[in-house]
C-alpha cells in the first residue's frame, strides 16, 4: 500500500482535510468543517477558548481519519494562515496542538498561501491555458489574489477583507444590509488600489475563484453535488443569485436553494468581492477552481520524491 499524507488548511472561517497518496496526487478523503477560528479574534485578534476548543476537536476528528487510513503523523501536514497570522496567542494554540495531538502547524504568510494557491489552481485548469487570469481565494481573514498568464505570474497579493473580517467591520445588527454597502464599497476600493493598478498593467480576460465561497457560488448554480476540478460559471447566473442574496436576511438566507448554512452570514461579503473585481476591471468571464492550497502545497511540497519523509 502507497503511503499516504494528509494535508489541513487551517483557516480563520473553516478548516480542510486532504488526504493523497503521497506518489500521486488523488483525492482519497476530503473534508470541511466550520470550525470559526476567527470567530471573535476579528478586533483585538485574540484566539477565543470556545474557538481553540472547536478547533482542536476537529484536528482530532483530521487525526483519527488519517491514522484509520494508515497515514503516519510524519505526514501529515497541518498550514496556518490568516488568523493564525495575525492572533497574539496563536503559539498557545500551536503548542497545545503539538503537546496533545503530535501535530505541527506551519505558519505561511499570505505570499507563500498565495503561491501554493496559484500552484493548485494551475493544476486544475484545462492544458494549454494561455488567457490572462486573475485568481481570487476568498477566506475568512484575508483574500489571496495571483495574477497570470500561461506558467508567468505577473502579481501576487494577500489583502485582508476576508468575510469574517469585513463582518467584523461593517454589519448591521451583527449581519451584512445594504445599508452598510456605500461605507464597505468606500473601504474596499481603498484596500484594492495596489491590485487594480496591477491588472491595469496586465489586463485579465478571466477571473478564477478557488474553493471556499466559490464553492457555494457553483453550488447555487448545479446544485450537483460534485464539483469538478474546474468548469466555467455563468455570471449572469451568479449575479442574479447575488442580487437574491443581498435582498435576504440571514435567517432566508439559510435556506436559499444550494446555501451552506455555515457560509450563509458572511457570503454577502465575499460576492460584494467578486462582483467588484469583475466590474473595476471589466473582466466577462469567470471560473471555478475546487483546488487551492491544499492541492497547491502538494503539488509544491510533495511532488518531488525528494521532499517526502
Amino acid at each position: 500500500m502507497s503511503k499516504i499524507c494528509a494535508i489541513a488548511d487551517l483557516g480563520t472561517n473553516t478548516f480542510q482535510l486532504l488526504i493523497s497518496p503521497l506518489s500521486e496526487f488523488r483525492v482519497e478523503e476530503h473534508l470541511q468543517r466550520p470550525v470559526g477560528l476567527g470567530k471573535g479574534a476579528m478586533e483585538e485578534v485574540i484566539l477565543q477558548a470556545d474557538a481553540i476548543d472547536r478547533a482542536i476537536a476537529c484536528l482530532i476528528e483530521f487525526r483519527q481519519v488519517f491514522l484509520s487510513k494508515g497515514g503516519n503523523l510524519e505526514n501529515f501536514y497541518a498550514i496556518g494562515t490568516s488568523i493564525l497570522r495575525r492572533a497574539s496567542n496563536a503559539e498557545v494554540f500551536i503548542h497545545r496542538v503539538l503537546q496533545e495531538l503530535g501535530i505541527h502547524i506551519q505558519i505561511i504568510n499570505g505570499i507563500q498561501e498565495a503561491g501554493y494557491i496559484y500552484k493548485g489552481i494551475r493544476n486544475s485548469l484545462p492544458e494549454r491555458w494561455e488567457k490572462t487570469s486573475l485568481v481570487m481565494d476568498i477566506g475568512g481573514g484575508s483574500v489571496e489574489f495571483i495574477l497570470f498568464k500561461g506558467h508567468q505570474v505577473r502579481y501576487r497579493v494577500s489583502l485582508e477583507l476576508g468575510g469574517l473580517r469585513l463582518k467584523s467591520l461593517f454589519s448591521e445588527g451583527n449581519e451584512f444590509d445594504l445599508s452598510i454597502v456605500t461605507d464597505l464599497n468606500a473601504y474596499v476600493s481603498n484596500e484594492m488600489i495596489p491590485l487594480f493598478d496591477a491588472c491595469r498593467l496586465y489586463p485579465p480576460s478571466v477571473l478564477i475563484g478557488a474553493a471556499g465561497a466559490f464553492e457555494t457560488i457553483f453550488d447555487l448554480e448545479n446544485r450537483s453535488g460534485y464539483a469538478p476540478a474546474s468548469c466555467e460559471l455563468n455570471l449572469a447566473v451568479f449575479l442574479q443569485h447575488k442580487t437574491n442574496l443581498d435582498a435576504l436576511a440571514y435567517e432566508e438566507r439559510v435556506g436559499y436553494p444550494g446555501m451552506k448554512a455555515f457560509r450563509a452570514s458572511i457570503f454577502p461579503y465575499a460576492t460584494f468581492l467578486v462582483e467588484k473585481v469583475l466590474r473595476e476591471l471589466e473582466i466577462k468571464e469567470l471560473w471555478f477552481s475546487s483546488y487551492s492550497l491544499k492541492e497547491g502545497f502538494w503539488f509544491t511540497e510533495l511532488q518531488n520524491p525528494s521532499n517526502q519523509p
